[in-house]
């Protein structure tokens, strides 16, 4: 029997959570049975409330830092924050061989040692985070029970944060819930009730974590409107004539952009525009103190900039930053020690020309780079390039950059009037690794974005992406979370880290085989970089499908074997890559034909895609996020939804 103490520092949830998810591995792994006492001078192992080794490093403080002491089955496991402690326990099973592969119980591999390795296992850790700011934005189609499995699996992979866009999560439930672009789906019972109930489930599963709790996000001018964010992107509301002062000026009239309150700016040369904002947002970090990163961001289009003669006499981001102190003013006079998060993100990607920040500690820049090139990595980058000066801006006829180089020279024009935190929310699982039919080459662009983070003076990163992104793997996912950990990985080894316990002995030949497949696919064709008529693209395409369709007698060996061992973790990894495959003969002909210049048999071969995917969707549910792709197929790939043209 071992016993374990937990520091009463905690509270009694996180300290219940602690013993549940120790005990659950602890007595897989080692046949123990697991007691729990309020005595830390006699147990076992304790979960400290503070590091023993690094009280006095300053630098321990600043980012996340664990340290595990354990020998022969006795010992500490403690982090410098609740969430820290949370990755720190859950790294001494890493170290045992616990792989956490995906979100869920059911994509763990649990190693089996006996209580007679209990004397040979010592585990000596002491580390801190490579950075500060390691999460993920929510995105896509999601329903209560995949939020949930993914927040809990965020610390098992030494992730910290989680950011909700919107005063809820309504429209990623919405999305689910009523499986919206997928007919063959009824439509289930939703509503704001709803909605609101689930938000508190899980800000009550982020708050009993530690999870860094990210909120909001665009929507604020929609607020200053009188429209809630938690609606996101609706549209086909009517502006009363009252707030159409309120409202951008845009070629001669005020009203809303598209319809849609989210994609509007606001006159912010008019003095009662600012004033509102200020307290929209005020009396939201007054009402919402669990949340530590507020986000505060303008509409969520471009080119709709206000063009009355006073905006004109000013930038839409010197106005943002004089919008941004006074918000810091009346936070500051309310007692309100909330984090803003500022965005650099389509006319804000140029800096202000005259107001400065001027109370850095309030605030965290943001570099959002949503049109960038996903071909290439921060890694690739012509530094030279990046420090030429930024375009003049024009407004309302602002073309967003693909290049890094151009990308990056915003960034780096920015940091020269903003040198406080700062992170990049960056977008490699939110559109581009549709077109990456392996997931090995966005793996791999995502390792090597993430280790030149310290060169770019970036703290961290958060990734903007479906939650259910791990079709047929989450290589990227674990990719990222391992190295805003640890940017020292090596890439070779997390490759076989992962893939080893996903698929067994047979690794290699699936590492082989999704490498083909990135190689001949493209994550910049499926996102709208490039020309859509491409004809050795095309040929690639073809290739992809060649290459699926040849890999159908390892997938049966695979499955087979793992079938026979009665590996059900295995076995699931190789059911997901045997639907996976069937998707890639259906889309890489589709893709063929596009690249092509053969618009009609492209359309024809999605029709026919379309009805595979929607028909298998609870076939991959937790792993791909069928509403997403097709959204992203016809906004961005070059597809038509003929649900919609009907």
């Amino acid at each position: 029997m071992t016993t374990i103490a937990i520091s009463e520092k905690y509270d009694a949830k996180f300290r219940n959570l602690c013993f549940d998810e120790f005990a659950y591995y602890y007595s897989k792994i080692f046949d123990t049975e697991i007691t729990l006492t309020d005595d830390m001078n006699t147990a076992n192992i304790v979960i400290l409330g503070q590091l023993k080794s690094y009280n006095n490093d300053p630098l321990m403080s600043c980012n996340d830092a664990i340290d595990i002491h354990i020998d022969r089955g006795c010992g500490s496991i403690a982090g410098n924050s609740q969430v820290a402690t949370l990755i720190a326990l859950y790294r001494y099973f890493h170290e045992l061989g616990t792989r956490f592969l995906r979100p869920g119980r059911d994509n763990e591999v649990v190693p089996h040692l006996g209580s007679q390795a209990l004397d040979k296992v010592k585990v000596d850790i002491h580390e801190r985070a490579s950075y500060k700011h390691r999460g993920v934005c929510i995105e896509g189609a999601d329903s209560l029970e995949i939020i949930s499995d993914f927040i809990s699996w965020l610390p098992k992979v030494g992730f910290n944060t989680f950011f909700i866009q919107f005063e809820n999560p309504y429209p990623f439930l919405k999305r689910w819930y009523e499986h919206e672009y997928n007919p063959y789906i009824p439509k289930e019972e939703f509503s704001e009730d709803i909605a609101s109930r689930m938000s508190k489930t899980i800000d009550e599963l982020m708050q009993v974590r530690g999870i860094v709790h990210h909120r909001v996000g665009h929507g604020w001018t929609g607020e200053v409107l009188g429209y809630s964010s938690k609606f996101g992107w609706e549209s086909g509301v009517t502006l009363p004539e009252e707030k159409k002062p309120l409202v951008a000026l845009r070629n001669g009239k005020r009203e809303l952009y598209d319809g849609a309150p989210i994609l509007t700016s606001l006159d912010f040369a008019n003095p009662e525009v600012i004033d509102r904002m200020v307290d929209v947002v005020v009396d939201y970090a007054t009402r919402r103190r669990d949340v530590d990163y507020l986000h505060v961001w303008l509409s969520d289009a471009r080119n709709n900039i206000c063009e009355c003669d006073d905006c004109k006499k000013t930038t839409v981001s010197d106005q943002y930053v004089e919008f941004l102190n006074k918000l810091d003013e009346k936070l500051t006079q309310q007692g309100l020690e909330t984090k803003i998060c500022f965005l650099l993100y389509h006319e804000l990607l140029f800096p202000p020309e005259k107001e400065r920040i001027k109370n850095p500690e309030r605030f965290t820049m943001m570099f959002a780079p949503i049109t960038r090139t996903f071909e290439r990595s921060y890694e690739d980058v012509d530094y030279e390039h990046c420090l030429k000066p930024i375009p003049q801006y024009v407004r309302n006829h602002v073309v967003l950059p693909n290049s890094l180089e151009e990308n990056l020279a915003y960034l780096f024009a920015w940091k020269k009037v903003f040198s406080g935190d700062s992170f990049v929310y960056d977008y490699p699982l939110g559109r581009a690794h549709y077109g990456d039919l392996g997931y090995m080459a966005i793996a791999r662009t995502i390792w090597k974005d993430i280790r030149q983070l310290e060169k770019l003076g970036l703290n961290g990163y958060i990734s903007c992406q479906e939650l259910r992104a791990s079709y047929p793997h989450n290589l990227p996912n674990y990719v990222m979370a391992r190295m805003l950990w640890d940017n020292t990985g090596n890439y070779d080894e997390l490759v076989q880290e992962y893939c080893e316990a996903a698929y067994g002995s047979s690794w290699r030949d699936v590492v082989s085989y999704l490498q083909d497949l990135s190689t001949f696919s493209s994550c910049d064709y499926f996102n709208a970089i490039g020309k859509r008529h491409n004809p050795e693209l095309s040929q690639r395409y073809a290739v992809a499908k060649h290459v699926a369709q040849e890999f159908v007698d390892y997938l049966r060996k695979g499955l087979s074997q793992s079938a026979q061992c009665h590996d059900s973790v295995q076995l699931h990894q190789w059911e997901i890559l045997d639907a996976h495959r069937r998707y890639v003969i259906a889309i890489s002909q589709a893709l063929c034909h596009l690249a092509g210049g053969e618009e009609k048999l492209a359309q024809r071969d999605w029709e026919e895609t379309l009805d595979y995917i929607r028909s298998h969707e609870f076939e991959a549910l937790a792993e791909f996020d069928v509403y997403r792709v097709i959204e992203v197929a016809k906004n961005y790939a070059g597809f038509a939804l003929m649900d919609e043209c009907k």
